[in-house]
């Protein structure tokens, strides 16, 4: 398979999957259910990648491991 023929087949599923997506009624969910996702995903991620900041200049990823860090009681 050539380059242009992935990058089609690619455009192709992105297309397909927009459809779909629109189509989808959108999911009330509990704020309580989606903390308990993100907590989840925290859990899911190892410890030395959770004790380190991939990128110290954005403040958005300091505040989200800082509570991540208090949903998991670590402070």
């Amino acid at each position: 398979m050539t380059l242009k023929e992935q990058i089609e087949l690619r455009r192709r599923q992105w297309e397909e999957f927009n459809l779909w997506e629109a189509q989808q009624p959108p999911v009330e969910r509990e704020p309580a259910a989606i903390i308990a996702d993100v907590g989840a995903l925290w859990k899911l991620l190892p410890p030395d990648v959770r004790a380190q900041d991939p990128d110290p200049e954005k403040r958005g990823v300091q505040r989200l491991f800082a509570a991540c860090a208090i949903l998991n009681g670590k402070r």
